[in-house]
């Protein structure tokens, strides 16, 4: 379910009555072009302008985060060049016409590329640019208007026009500034290509890859995965507990999978096509949950420094290539043997770690559905967790320049092991008979019966303080809270004695991870 998009919606409920502001300033003002037209030039640059916005801004509607912008937008750059039509004389129909498809066809190209590669914040940061370009213009035709209509020695206007055609130039001047600024702020463009999931210790980030895994293999056209990129600290460690296909092995076979050591982390590319033209790839991260809490830019800092005292790389080349398959492929082929020493590797997991989090869109924090079943105990140490991701948030927020055009960043809040949670959990499980249901796997995972467990886990979690103050902390831009389990067919074993308290997946059986690739497409 969606929760906490309020920084957004000020943003628009803000925005909207300054545009209609705007547009009557413009209309008020209006007549004056028909004594100062513009120049040739401007008029094409407009025009152009406006049929590059619209291809924009139809390309927005394709995600779902810059959906309500593409069509605002759409609106308002397919009706300037009529209202322009309408208020000046001197309109040369058939120049803005072509003018107008010229920058459509452009336009066009570019989403065409930004949509078959997914890359929607390269639209958002273009759309930003554009905007930059067609404020400028239109502040520096004002101003220029307010001058010789006011302050030319040649101005032939009364002291009382004057002051009038200064009052309205100097009003759109302001209020373009103001919404310029709200425009650029409610402007929105996520990177989708690639998402960090970031959990501590036992939080279920292995478990939760193969469900990945196994929604793309079922759902996507084409939809596999690399068997993973091993890094381990260990020379006698081939990685191969680690891979894809030998972990989905041991499920089958009925077997706990072990978790990730701090020597070791592993990438996986998972790949598909969404209606068949789409590619969709997610750059995944699966490492010691020990290092949750060291995610800061200092930490990364000192790790790139060792990194190139032992490689001879120069820092500004390993940032570069921080938190890419490649480089990690790159580091375990070439510099094996450092790789034996502990803070070499560990240097590089969490230059990776990091480096990921900074380029990824999408971020997913883990909470471990266990711990939700433990009243005060497992929700002390959440509380504990809930403030190492509180605290990497804010060195995020705090290393952010050029805020205004950087690619915003999506954050989820995914809880695993629900079905663990249906077993252990008096409320949830009383929640589930209310529904006729025996266990998770009955519930369709897009009902609302769903929802209603999401929902009821969310209010479990609002009790603690810490989490709503995570919750407050991410709301720039819509904001996800998920419940999955990897096997929702998964039960407590019979005993004698009546049933373990363990329970761990038999199978493959994924369950809501249709909302997390809601989430991350």
């Amino acid at each position: 379910m969606i929760i906490n998009t309020q920084r957004r919606r000020t943003y628009l409920l803000v925005a909207l009555p300054i545009s209609l502001l705007v547009a009557w300033v413009f209309t008020a003002v209006a007549p004056v072009f028909k004594i100062h037209p513009p120049s040739f030039a401007l008029t094409v640059a407009v025009e152009f302008l406006c049929g590059l916005f619209l291809a924009v801004a139809v390309g927005m509607i394709f995600n779902e985060d810059s959906r309500i912008n593409g069509i605002v937008y759409a609106g308002i750059f397919a009706a300037l060049p009529v209202f322009y039509v309408m208020t000046s004389p001197w309109a040369n129909v058939d120049l803005l016409t072509l003018t107008y498809t010229a920058g459509i066809v452009c336009g066009g190209a570019f989403v065409i590329r930004v949509v078959t590669t997914n890359r929607y914040d390269h639209l958002a940061r273009g759309a930003k640019g554009l905007f930059t370009i067609f404020f400028a213009l239109i502040i520096g035709f004002l101003a220029y208007e307010m001058y010789i209509s006011a302050f030319t020695p040649d101005a032939t206007v009364s002291e009382a026009y004057a002051a009038q055609y200064i009052f309205f130039f100097g009003t759109g001047i302001v209020l373009s500034v103001v919404l310029y600024w709200l425009t650029i702020r409610i402007t929105v463009g996520v990177r989708a290509s690639e998402i960090f999931i970031f959990g501590p210790r036992s939080s279920g980030k292995t478990y939760f890859v193969l469900g990945l895994w196994s929604y793309i293999s079922q759902h996507f056209e084409k939809g596999h995965s690399n068997e993973g990129v091993v890094l381990s600290g260990d020379p006698t460690d081939t990685g191969d507990d680690l891979r894809i296909s030998n972990m989905y092995a041991k499920i089958l076979d009925g077997k706990i999978l072990s978790r990730t050591y701090r020597y070791q982390m592993v990438m996986y590319q998972l790949t598909g096509m969404k209606y068949g033209i789409i590619p969709v790839k997610w750059t995944v991260v699966d490492y010691a949950g020990e290092y949750y809490d060291e995610l800061n830019e200092e930490t990364f800092r000192r790790a790139v420094a060792l990194i190139g005292e032992w490689t001879g790389i120069p820092t500004a080349d390993i940032r570069r290539r921080a938190g890419t398959i490649e480089f990690v492929r790159f580091i375990r082929e070439t510099y094996p043997e450092a790789l034996t020493d502990p803070a070499f590797t560990r240097s590089v997991i969490i230059t990776t770690m990091y480096g990921n989090f900074l380029r990824a869109g999408k971020v997913i924090f883990l909470i471990d559905g266990e711990k939700v079943t433990d009243d005060r105990k497992g929700h002390a140490q959440l509380a504990r967790e809930f403030g190492g991701y509180m605290k990497t948030l804010i060195d995020l927020e705090g290393g952010r320049y050029l805020g205004l055009f950087r690619p915003n960043k999506k954050f989820a809040l995914v809880v695993t092991k629900a079905d663990l949670v249906c077993w252990k959990n008096r409320e949830i499980r009383n929640l589930l008979r209310t529904m006729n249901v025996a266990k998770l796997s009955e519930v369709p995972e897009t009902s609302k019966e769903a929802l209603t467990i999401e929902t009821r886990l969310y209010e479990i979690l609002g009790t603690n303080q810490v989490f709503r103050n995570l919750v407050n902390m991410m709301n720039d831009i819509s904001m996800y809270f998920v419940a999955v389990s990897v096997d929702a067919t998964a039960e407590p074993f019979p005993t004698e004695e009546g049933f373990e308290e363990e329970i761990w997946p038999a199978s493959l059986a994924p369950w809501r991870f249709t909302e997390i690739f809601r989430f991350g497409l």
